[in-house]
């Protein structure tokens, strides 16, 4: 066996701080702070995998087994109770509105609103009409459908990176991707908008509909002139408001603002309802401030990567983000070269606090750094590659919108 002598002594610095920082994190976390004994098991075991199949050890193959370790802890420490939670929140929605009801909570929530039925439905009017369809079907139908939809735009936005299909698979078990098909949200289904965009550029029109920072991907049609996509993409999305208007209402829109407002109102009392999105931590003009900055960064990269730039932007500007949020950074994220990208995968892993927003800051980063990001397919050494070559294919870049 071999630990990797060809690779220079700081090398090892990425797999033993991530190790620590992970160590730390999960040290309390489970059924009887048993997390942190549980994560050192794993990753006891899958370093024998590896040298057992290796017959060497390498920086990146330990932080690949640390990240894998720490993903299946997490699973299971989040994922008890809560399944298609949000699922369930949508089709509440779409149950008040066949039956006329209050859809959009106009009060802000007390302190005593800790229930998840009293979470409000934050979608526009145009959404209503779809889930008031799927509450008239049986449920079991309509989760079978949601989680189905939801693997298949997993499946088609790892497959168009550039990950081989073991890697795809191996993927589901990665915290934002799990936690999103577990608790039903639709960021999971709308990522399938990424995948799609070098065809269709015109579908990134949809994405405000699921959420609104997505309406930062049309800079990408914007960038790169294509003039007739962002016609066609804006036109659909008003055909699809005029057609459920007559369905939802006018005063639905008047009532989603007061929602909105609501909301916010609610957040500023409790700052959990930001979850891990910047503005729970940074004053309301900085977090402005750093999400302008890091969109314009973004444009002002080439035009190959540029898709990949925004989709990160569209997370950083979220004014509210949780976990399964960061499927739409996954772009960016895999076109860090070793060890960055697993560092940013595993740093993810970590909790709410600080690995996301590290995470967001070394990838962002990565674009000042001359060769830092844009690799498109970096061969990983140590049997940690998670990307197949595509001889004569560039995965995230279209000639077409």
């Amino acid at each position: 066996m071999r630990f990797g002598r060809h690779v220079p002594w700081p090398g090892w610095l990425g797999p033993l701080g991530l190790g620590l920082f992970l160590l730390v994190q999960l040290g309390g976390e489970g059924p009887a702070g048993r997390a942190g004994l549980v994560w050192l098991a794993l990753l006891a075991s899958g370093l024998g995998l590896v040298v057992v199949a290796l017959r060497r050890v390498t920086p990146t193959s330990v932080m690949a087994v640390e990240v894998l370790a720490a993903a299946l802890v997490v699973d299971w420490v989040n994922s008890t109770s809560g399944a298609l939670r949000d699922l369930e929140l949508y089709l509440q929605a779409g149950r008040e509105f066949l039956a006329g009801g209050a859809v959009y909570r106009q009060v802000p929530l007390s302190l005593a609103d800790t229930s998840r039925e009293a979470y409000p439905y934050l979608y526009p009017p145009p959404t209503l009409p779809f889930f008031g369809f799927l509450a008239t079907l049986p449920y079991p139908i309509v989760a079978a459908l949601w989680l189905g939809v939801s693997i298949l735009a997993v499946v088609l936005l790892l497959r168009w990176l550039g990950l081989s299909w073991r890697w795809t698979l191996v993927a589901f078990l990665w915290p934002p991707i799990e936690q999103g098909i577990f608790v039903g949200n639709i960021v999971v289904p709308s990522a399938m908008l990424l995948a799609l965009a070098p065809r269709a550029g015109s579908l990134l029109a949809l994405g405000p509909l699921a959420k609104p920072q997505n309406g930062v991907l049309l800079l990408w049609l914007v960038r790169r002139r294509a003039w007739r996509a962002l016609g066609r993409g804006l036109l659909l999305l008003v055909v699809i408001s005029a057609a459920t208007l007559p369905l939802a209402g006018p005063a639905r829109w008047e009532q989603w603002v007061g929602g909105l407002l609501a909301y916010a109102e609610s957040a500023g009392r409790r700052p959990g309802l930001y979850g891990i999105a910047l503005d729970r931590w940074l004053p309301m003009a900085a977090f402005f401030g750093v999400a302008i900055g890091v969109t314009l960064l973004a444009l002002m990269g080439s035009r190959r990567h540029l898709l990949q730039r925004l989709s990160l932007a569209s997370v950083v500007t979220s004014p509210s983000l949780w976990s399964h949020g960061f499927i739409f950074a996954i772009p960016a994220f895999l076109d860090l070269p070793d060890p960055w990208f697993w560092l940013v995968a595993g740093l993810l892993c970590g909790g709410p606090a600080p690995g996301p927003q590290l995470a967001l800051a070394i990838t962002v980063g990565s674009w000042l750094v001359a060769g830092a990001a844009g690799r498109r397919i970096p061969q990983r050494p140590g049997g940690a590659s998670i990307r197949r070559a595509r001889p004569g294919r560039a995965p995230v870049t279209g000639t077409s919108a």
